[in-house]
């Protein structure tokens, strides 16, 4: 078969890459939507991405299975949607021809929704997004078919076909492994699935149609892919309690940090107040009692009761003795007032200091970490 003819066949089997077109529009009109939200073309940030839809694992092992496809429309960045584009419009325009539209967008979910599995076991931290997998699952599919059906392809399409698909493939992977930050679980998932489809969908470019869906080869590769998928899924580690613990930490920390600094800057205008006589002994006593020592109070308890991430204990355990500190210091001062004692007064002033190298110490020990990773 020459070049002409098999070229004629090929766009007779599909006259307009359709579908190839309207996933290319379709991934570019969502990273246009989430640019213009962002106002940032260049990075969209990781709470949008997640917003969005992105394959986050503990919200999808939560209940929201669904992120496993939207995430095949999310990407970070006009880099990233542009060079998936790019290569999509490229080995799409073949593939969807050789395959016919069905067949090639069921390689294109299929191969996408393995490789978010794969992301989901290989790393479930981060949320990850994008339409790689699926982008590799076609230029597999299209490996696939140059193996198993080369008489179907004129040996001068053959080796360029080849050469391209290869290339694509090695420098993509190879760039996967080099460059932080890219997902190449979800690379590599959708490699296997396409190449598993393309085995099983291949016909020759003479067959009256691109796929025969009944067939058992079809139905074993679509089941092979399946299976792939569950396992994946089943062997997944489990990151839903992490997660709920490290959120319910990080708020109990957040709201900590707002209470302690209203805490100190109201304890002081009391104590202004009392120094300039504005306000009597007795009242400051009072308001020290019935307001300051109890919130104190409340802080330490929903700090001591709450869990903290692995690694984090000695975090949290130094900000329950910063605040017992700080509300003793409170209770010796109450006995000052009361009974005018140096002593009380000495003791307050003791705790404060201790409260004020708890601090310092935290962020000796959070600098000298974050130097060390």
């Amino acid at each position: 078969m020459n070049q002409d003819t098999f070229i004629n066949i090929l766009f007779s089997r599909v006259e307009r890459a359709a579908v190839t077109r309207a996933l290319v529009f379709v991934n570019a009109g969502i990273f246009v939507l989430l640019a213009v939200v962002a106002m940032n073309p260049m990075q969209i940030p990781s709470d949008l991405l997640i917003r969005a839809g992105g394959n986050f694992a503990p919200l999808v092992q939560k209940g929201e299975e669904w992120r496993l496809f939207t995430a095949l429309f999310l990407h970070g960045g006009l880099l990233h949607v542009g060079l998936n584009m790019l290569a999509l419009h490229q080995a799409g325009q073949v593939v969807e021809r050789l395959f016919g539209r069905v067949g090639f967008l069921v390689i294109y979910v299929a191969a996408g929704l393995l490789g978010n599995l794969a992301s989901l076991w290989w790393k479930p931290g981060p949320v990850s997004v994008g339409a790689s997998g699926a982008i590799f699952g076609v230029y597999g599919a299209l490996l696939s078919y140059l193996l198993l059906q080369r008489g179907s392809v004129p040996v001068e399409i053959f080796r360029e076909m080849r050469s391209g698909t290869l290339g694509f493939i090695g420098y993509s992977l190879f760039a996967g492994f080099s460059i932080p930050g890219i997902d190449n679980a979800a690379h590599l998932g959708g490699l296997i699935g396409g190449m598993v489809l393309g085995a099983a969908f291949a016909q020759p470019i003479v067959a009256p149609q691109p796929v025969r869906w009944l067939t058992p080869r079809t139905l074993t590769g679509l089941a092979v892919v399946a299976v792939l998928g569950a396992g994946l899924w089943q062997t997944a580690p489990q990151v839903v309690r992490k997660f709920e613990i490290d959120s319910a930490y990080q708020q109990t920390i957040q709201q900590f940090a707002l209470e302690e600094q209203e805490l100190l800057r109201e304890q002081a205008a009391l104590m202004e107040a009392l120094r300039l006589r504005r306000v009597s002994e007795a009242d400051a006593i009072d308001r020290l009692e019935r307001d300051f020592i109890p919130r104190w109070d409340r802080e330490i308890n929903q700090l001591s009761w709450r869990q903290a991430p692995a690694g984090q204990d000695w975090q949290r355990d130094d900000l329950v003795h910063y605040a017992t500190a700080r509300r003793d210091a409170l209770k010796a001062l109450v006995q000052a007032l009361e009974t005018r004692q140096a002593v009380w007064i000495e003791r307050s002033r003791t705790l404060q200091v201790q409260a004020d190298n708890i601090l310092l110490q935290m962020r000796l020990r959070k600098s000298t970490e974050a130097a060390n990773r």
